[in-house]
């Protein structure tokens, strides 16, 4: 398993789908309390066109544990060395909740090394989000240093997913939480993240990314971070497009996989050859249907 030295610490990533069509990789950060483990819906559908480089984040899966406090610069570098190590000189950069807030951090001050940026259900400033977490969940996540990070996630759904979900797709919730046990983040790590997620603000440089591909990717039932961040985001990137799948809550790639999967092919192709997908578009969320490209 391939390992990349950041600032001393190991970070261990995931080298997936050899002989893809884009020299180009895609580089998957993952969010708030996950390991690299939770792109699992995702990966196939990209895999047979695209090469993929999935980090677990410092302090999550197999990658060093946390020794000192945490930044958006140490997250950043993480990524850097991710790519040095795997001899990409540039990448698809798709960052997820905090992984996209890393993103955008990433593509604003190493513009060389991102050939197109996908953000999905985040957002340009953190200290604003907090609000909108619902006293019960509030509560729940407070106590994840004695329900641990499975029962927490259990016990949180209703913020976490779409409605749909919850009511009608329960098994893809369990299915979830079987892949975060597998390597369950460990509280000190999610509360690191929390607070470089609160300090995140890039709402002062965003118009750098003009002439950048970039799409945001939101969904419409996420409670988290509502929509209109992901509105606002889009709004802030001059030339940037946007997806906003209906019904699909935070963990959008759970409550839509193929509609997910079919917004980031979609950036992918655009990215290489031009517009595909019109700006504001929605992307209905139906399971059927290919995601790859042609």
């Amino acid at each position: 398993m391939p390992v990349a030295l950041s600032s001393g610490r190991w970070i261990h990533y995931r080298d997936l789908g050899a002989g893809a069509q884009d020299p180009v990789p895609v580089l998957l950060l993952m969010g708030l309390g996950g390991s690299g483990r939770l792109w699992w819906r995702l990966e196939p559908h990209l895999t047979p066109s695209w090469r993929l480089l999935v980090p677990d984040q410092r302090g999550t899966g197999l990658s060093d544990r946390l020794l000192r406090p945490l930044t958006m610069r140490t997250l950043v570098d993480d990524a850097l060395a991710v790519l040095d190590d795997a001899g990409a000189a540039r990448a698809h950069v798709v960052g997820i909740s905090l992984g996209g807030m890393v993103a955008q951090r990433l593509a604003l001050d190493h513009r060389d090394r991102v050939r197109s940026l996908l953000l999905a259900a985040t957002a340009s400033q953190g200290r604003r989000l907090a609000p909108r977490l619902p006293w019960r969940e509030a509560g729940i996540a407070a106590a994840r240093p004695l329900l641990g990070a499975t029962e927490t996630v259990r016990r949180m759904a209703p913020a976490l997913y779409g409605p749909r979900t919850v009511a009608e797709r329960p098994e893809r919730i369990d299915e979830d939480l079987l892949e975060r046990g597998r390597d369950p983040t460990p509280t000190v790590t999610a509360a690191a993240q929390l607070a470089v997620a609160v300090g995140h603000d890039s709402r002062a440089r965003l118009g750098e990314l003009g002439g950048l591909t970039v799409t945001v990717v939101h969904g419409e039932a996420d409670r988290l971070i509502g929509v209109e961040h992901g509105r606002a985001l889009a709004a802030a990137i001059p030339g940037c497009e946007s997806v906003m799948i209906p019904s699909a809550g935070h963990l959008l790639v759970t409550d839509a996989e193929q509609a997910t999967a079919r917004a980031v092919a979609a950036h992918l192709r655009r990215a290489n050859r031009g517009p595909t997908v019109p700006s504001g578009a929605a992307i209905a969320d139906s399971d059927a249907g290919p995601a790859g490209p042609p």
